[in-house]
């Protein structure tokens, strides 16, 4: 005969930790209902907010991510700006969206009838710079920064800029064969860091011809630098990496005022706008010229379609008739690129000391595939044929 003796505070220790587990399973499940709840009428909010505002047909739990995902993604939303000229709606998943504007008057509502707020989501690892700083504290940075891109301290950066090139164009004179084409836009991005490094922090950094130097591979780690919301190497980086603006300047121009030089460079700006989609967030209603409205804390975006490149639409005769928010490169209003000037210049002394040496063709086994990411590349690089004029 054999008799088993119950421990009563083991069958009360076991009793406790069940309830504690059920009590515990009851409040996570809880916890996702309210959450679920939450998020259907946000989605119920957004949707009436939406409601005046058509766009493209939208998967109820991915949104357009597919769409905006795939390696034509310029190219559907280019589509979008024609159905919807003015503005449309871009979910990022069921609960998450943007205002995706069009049209200049739409831009000019938001930059002029609102104070703005960055919304960039990006990693901390940059730091609290100018591009993602809100506020008081951003106003001060701000501040402080815009004295360093004077018009006359940009002059003095010529010349460094001019050495950098000049790096840069020796070294494709020894990759230059009959054969193969070069790939570009990592040399460009070197050079640009070089020039950054050179103007804004006064360093000497070798990084085009030292392969030991941190980063240099792609430039990464300086992008940001300079003040966070001057674009770096991003906008003359990828500006002079658009193949366009290599290939398209004939050599009839004067390069002491550079007058058609600057219109090939503005229009490969628009067509390829080195930073595709401008994102604000709204710190006040706004009411569009239609009268359709956003109330606080929605984001617009504003994003460029694709066209023909034609550079004669920035002549003096057609920007005349221009609307003043039709082209945006740099943002507007006080959110805009502080360093937009010394990108221009820097792209202006890179596009000339290089038409006076090569010759460009496009290499068409290899042509660019564009990836809209923090600013506009190609997934390939860009690959081109050097000829070294006599």
């Amino acid at each position: 005969i054999s008799v088993t003796v119950m421990n009563p505070s083991g069958v009360w220790l076991n009793g406790a930790v069940s309830q504690m587990f059920h009590l515990m399973a009851v409040v996570c499940l809880a916890c996702v209902v309210l959450k679920a709840i939450q998020l259907y009428w946000r989605k119920r909010k957004l949707l009436k907010i939406f409601k005046s505002f058509p766009g493209p047909p939208t998967h109820w739990l991915y949104g357009h991510l597919q769409m905006l995902q795939q390696e034509d993604e310029l190219d559907n939303t280019a589509s979008w700006a024609e159905k919807y000229p003015h503005c449309h709606p871009v979910w990022l998943g069921g609960f998450l969206v943007f205002l995706w504007i069009n049209h200049p008057e739409y831009a000019k509502a938001v930059y002029i009838g609102s104070d703005l707020t960055s919304s960039f989501a990006l990693c901390s690892s940059i730091g609290q710079g100018l591009l993602i700083l809100n506020g008081p504290k951003w106003f001060q940075h701000r501040r402080l920064l815009t004295p360093g891109f004077h018009y006359d301290i940009l002059k003095s950066y010529v010349t460094m800029m001019a050495d950098s090139v000049h790096v840069m164009l020796d070294k494709w004179e020894q990759l230059i064969t009959q054969e193969k084409s070069v790939e570009l836009f990592e040399h460009v991005s070197l050079m640009t860091l070089d020039s950054i490094m050179k103007s804004a922090f006064s360093y000497q950094s070798n990084c085009q011809t030292d392969r030991s130097v941190p980063g240099d591979e792609q430039g990464e780690g300086w992008g940001s630098e300079g003040g966070g919301e001057w674009k770096g190497r991003g906008v003359e980086g990828a500006g002079l990496g658009c193949p366009q603006s290599l290939l398209l300047v004939p050599f009839r121009d004067d390069f002491g005022k550079m007058t058609y030089t600057t219109m090939c460079i503005k229009e490969t700006l628009r067509l390829y706008p080195p930073v595709p989609a401008i994102a604000r967030e709204l710190s006040a209603p706004v009411t569009f010229v239609d009268g359709r409205t956003l109330p606080k804390g929605l984001t617009t975006c504003l994003y460029y379609s694709l066209q023909v490149f034609d550079p004669l639409r920035f002549s003096p005769e057609n920007s005349a008739e221009r609307h003043s928010y039709a082209f945006l490169p740099f943002a507007a209003g006080p959110r805009n690129c502080i360093g937009q000037q010394f990108a221009m210049n820097e792209m202006k002394v890179a596009l000339a000391l290089t038409l006076l040496r090569f010759e460009f063709s496009p290499d068409p086994a290899k042509p660019p595939i564009k990836i809209p990411q923090a600013i506009l590349r190609s997934k390939n690089g860009i690959h081109l044929h050097l000829k070294k004029l006599q």
